[in-house]
């Protein structure tokens, strides 16, 4: 719980410190797919707002900065065993200050950092003589790189992202925004 609030106080500092006057900020939203550590896959989804209005940047390296909130549902497994059955799943939440970087393409990079968020689940039930299970959450860091790119007439993304939380582990995402 303590984490939660820690979170939640860091997101409120970041729309307190904005400025009183008016903005228009940009925001995206979408979907996303992720594979959580390269190899079990996720589902979740995605907002982007923009912050260099918000905090009067109009020119400069951060003149494109925004918000990238996220959150995804990692599929675990189940294995049912003579008498009982086992499962485990994961739910991660990040919140990330991300940086576009102009090329002349039709790609366009971008770096970031953040904060993690990490909650994995587990249960093992033993055929109706109980069972127990197990919970466990995770704060860290994130560092984070990718590209926005056309699918069509939508943007898209594709990211690579490692996060500090618990062991750490890598994160590689895809998704489409609509919005802006």
């Amino acid at each position: 719980m303590k984490r939660w609030s820690v979170l939640l106080a860091g997101l409120a500092f970041l729309f307190v410190a904005m400025p009183a006057e008016e903005t228009e900020a940009q925001v995206t939203f979408g979907p996303q797919a992720i594979f959580w550590d390269l190899d079990r896959p996720g589902v979740g989804a995605r907002v982007d707002i923009g912050l260099a209005d918000s905090f009067g940047i109009d020119e400069g390296f951060f003149e494109e900065l925004k918000a990238s909130i996220n959150g995804s549902y990692v599929f675990g497994e189940s294995e049912s065993f003579p008498g009982g059955s086992a499962s485990w799943n994961v739910i991660v939440i990040n919140a990330n200050a991300v940086v576009p970087f102009e090329v002349d393409a039709a790609i366009t990079p971008f770096a970031g950092a953040g904060i993690n968020h990490t909650r994995f689940s587990s249960s093992i039930s033993n055929g109706g003589f109980g069972g127990f299970g197990f919970t466990g959450t995770f704060s860290g860091l994130n560092l984070l790189g990718g590209i926005e790119f056309g699918l069509g007439d939508l943007p898209a993304f594709t990211e690579l992202q490692y996060s500090t939380s618990g062991a750490g582990y890598l994160t590689l995402g895809f998704g489409v925004m609509f919005g802006g």
